[in-house]
């Protein structure tokens, strides 16, 4: 299959971003982080999320010999908006900037609503991946029982926007006017684990920056991304191809349990690991171990 070709790579001096400018004219920013040679893992944000929301330390990935690649996904960041994308498009877009930093094969990672697009990646081009993690993942919510776990409030939200995005964006307004203002929310009434993590300082200073830049651009990218999550994936999980190790938390209520134990035991080659003391955000406790399992050679 001939993918598109991006066009050029750019240097953005606000918060080192980078951008390639893809076949179609679009910008898709990025952030990389670790040793310029090291082995290459493009990283997949939450919703909503940008390419500063990572966790692993200088050291840890000087130690495991990586260079971390966030992208913003479309209208997060400095990732232009793509109005009427879906969920398989993000797979060619991710071959544009692979091409442009001469990345032959390399390993993706998704965290909670990137993990359908690490999903994505591993059906569409199993050809360029190593390895494929998902993190605290979300699966198709068109697989039957599995959006009944979720907190009613987040169900009725992205069913709103699998309906019209744009309906979820007018509500979105009313209460993430602010990134202090979404990281409030995404506290809510979340378990022990989580909120350890969510209370630590250094954890919020780097949040707070993540969610303001993934805001930059308004509301929209954020609701698109959630009404992509709530539509149907277009590809069955099943026929996955690429070895996937899955990490989640048991005491998970964000992305509720079920959604993992689905993927477990729908993805054929999918090492599982569930977490019995850890919530949503267990990424931020478990990075070098998640990235260490990702980046091992057998």
């Amino acid at each position: 299959m001939a993918w598109p070709q991006a066009i050029s790579i750019r240097l953005n001096n606000m918060n080192n971003a980078k951008y390639i400018i893809l076949a179609d004219g679009r910008r898709l920013a990025y952030a990389e982080n670790g040793p310029s040679e090291g082995n290459p893992v493009i990283a997949f944000h939450g919703t909503p999320g940008s390419r500063l929301e990572q966790a692993a330390s200088p050291s840890i990935l000087r130690e495991l010999n990586t260079r971390l690649i966030v992208v913003d996904r479309p209208g997060y960041g400095w990732s232009d908006f793509h109005e009427g994308r879906r969920l398989l498009d993000w797979p060619d877009d991710v071959i544009q900037l692979a091409d442009m930093l001469h990345l032959d094969r390399f390993r993706v990672m998704g965290f909670s609503g990137g993990g359908a697009y690490a999903a994505a990646c591993a059906f569409k081009i199993p050809e360029r991946l190593i390895r494929v993690a998902l993190v605290s993942s979300t699966a198709p919510f068109d697989a039957p029982g599995l959006i009944d776990a979720m907190l009613p409030a987040n169900r009725a939200l992205f069913e709103l926007a699998a309906d019209d995005y744009r309906q979820a964006e007018q509500q979105l307004a009313v209460v993430a006017k602010t990134p202090e203002a979404v990281l409030n929310i995404l506290e809510g009434p979340v378990p022990a684990p989580d909120k350890a993590i969510l209370s630590d300082e250094n954890f919020r200073r780097m949040y707070r920056e993540n969610l303001s830049e993934s805001l930059r651009q308004g509301l929209a990218g954020f609701a698109c991304d959630m009404s992509l999550l709530a539509q149907p994936w277009c590809f069955d999980p099943a026929v996955i191809k690429v070895e996937v190790c899955l990490w989640h938390g048991e005491q998970d209520i964000n992305v509720p349990l079920v959604m993992g134990q689905y993927l477990a035991t729908t993805i054929p080659q999918c090492q599982a690991h569930f977490l019995p003391d850890a919530g949503h955000w267990l990424l931020f406790d478990h990075w070098k171990e998640i990235l260490q399992t990702l980046t091992s050679e057998s």
